[in-house]
């Protein structure tokens, strides 16, 4: 062979080797976990209905973002309908978010839990305390009806950042102007919303278009009548346990009573909950029984129109007061995700001081006990606060593992205060859901 021809084939040579280097390199750099291929890329999908939260929930990502510049957030907002759609499709298919904030209630948790498509996050709570940073009870309370619906019984599949708290707001110009105490009974509430109606007030402020705030005025009446070792048992599904006690009938009855003598605003079924605020701040309603998942709405109306509010808890039937309180909703994390790690280490953010304080800025009621203190936040939101530590803690019975009995719940209450149905037939439909431990699950129920 020649020099030429042996230069030609050394050169030949060089270029597949160095083709051969290129490719090995090109395919190295797909891996997830190669230090070239960038910051990991975290999915959240956050579900709300709330506009007001929408406008700053991304702030939760930004704050991440900046003590983790390894990690890059795409968090894209949806509704709760929207969420859970997508969701289901995505886990079946095998391409989840690597977070989702998404609703206990069914089908939500219950759906993706069942067809075994959540990550349990036992040890990471653990070694995150998070039970310790949370207040006392909320994360085991939580996650509780999920062993009921797949998961191991005492694990953890969901962490909640926010509360769900019944209490009544009230005007306190208008309690004032009709010389009225706060109520410290259920009489005496009755009596206020008797005077407010016949001086041309509405008494209760309420839009139950979508269904959960008069089904948190059910199962508050509930708590207020009956005795907490009557209600706990439905939680571990007991055969002891039934809605045809006494106080849910006598519940069912008071709700439908004051629906008959106009307490309510007016064409409430046509109004959904936001729009209920809204009116609540024109200033001619004495009381709004609300959720605390409200609290960002209450924030922006009190601070566009003035009106004077405060919140304090329901009175109950053996004297004290009582507020059903609940995790609101919770952060799960798919087993196919593909960033765990990183899932988890945004959880322990979220339960940090530095979150507490955003929460609190937005009117949310954290779940996490850094720094909230009653004595933080503006006068309704301390007023909020003294209430919930100091009133008896109330369940929320739609929350039992038994599929969409939520729906039920809110669907024969709508009936209730309609006129369409009585005080037997909301417990008989209730009592028949429960003890077939069976329901529809065609819609979702997100808020409460």
């Amino acid at each position: 062979m020649g020099f030429m021809q042996k230069r030609l084939s050394l050169l030949s040579f060089c270029r597949v080797a160095l083709c051969l280097v290129t490719s090995l390199v090109v395919l190295t750099g797909c891996g997830t976990s190669s230090p070239s291929s960038g910051p990991a890329v975290l999915r959240i999908w956050y579900s709300t209905d709330d506009p007001v939260e929408r406008t700053w929930s991304q702030e939760l990502a930004s704050q991440f973002q900046q003590t983790h510049p390894a990690v890059q957030v795409r968090m894209v907002d949806y509704s709760f309908e929207d969420l859970n759609t997508k969701l289901q499709l995505a886990l079946q298919a095998g391409t989840p978010p690597d977070l989702a904030y998404v609703t206990p209630r069914g089908p939500g948790i219950p759906a993706y839990l069942g067809a075994h498509k959540l990550r349990d996050l036992t040890t990471a709570a653990r070694s995150g305390s998070w039970t310790s940073k949370l207040r006392p009870g909320l994360l085991a309370g939580y996650n509780q009806p999920f062993g009921f619906m797949g998961a191991r019984q005492g694990a953890v599949m969901a962490v909640p950042t926010s509360l769900a708290a019944v209490g009544v707001l009230y005007n306190k110009d208008l309690l004032a102007r009709l010389h009225l105490p706060l109520p410290s009974s259920i009489g005496a509430f009755e009596r206020a919303l008797t005077r407010a109606k016949a001086t041309g007030y509405t008494p209760i402020g309420m839009g139950n278009a979508d269904g959960w705030l008069g089904d948190d005025w059910y199962l508050t009446l509930v708590n207020a009548l009956a005795s907490p070792h009557q209600l706990a048992p439905e939680f571990s599904l007991s055969r002891q346990f039934s809605f045809r006690q006494q106080p849910f009938v006598q519940a069912a009855a008071i709700l439908r009573r004051w629906s008959q003598r106009g307490y309510f605003t007016q064409d409430f079924g046509g109004l959904d909950a936001q729009e209920g605020i809204d009116q609540f701040f024109h200033g001619r309603t004495l009381f709004q029984l609300i959720s605390s998942s409200e609290n960002p709405q209450i924030q922006q109306d009190q601070q566009q129109t003035g009106l004077p509010i405060g919140v304090f808890a329901f009175p109950g039937m053996h004297g004290g007061s009582i507020i059903p309180v609940s995790g609101y909703l919770g952060w799960v994390v798919p087993t196919a995700g593909r960033h765990p790690r990183q899932a988890i280490a945004f959880i322990d953010s979220l339960l940090a001081p530095s979150t507490t304080r955003l929460l609190m800025r937005h009117g949310v009621l954290p779940a996490a006990t850094a720094l909230a203190t009653p004595n933080t936040g503006t006068g309704w939101q301390q007023e909020y606060r003294v209430a919930l530590d100091t009133a008896q803690p109330g369940v929320y019975l739609d929350a039992a593992p038994v599929a969409n009995l939520n729906a039920t719940m809110e669907a024969n209450v709508q009936l209730l205060l309609q006129g369409y149905e009585g005080p037997d037939f909301l417990v008989k439909s209730l009592q028949e859901d429960y003890t077939s431990h069976k329901g529809s699950t065609a819609r979702i129920d997100g808020e409460f």
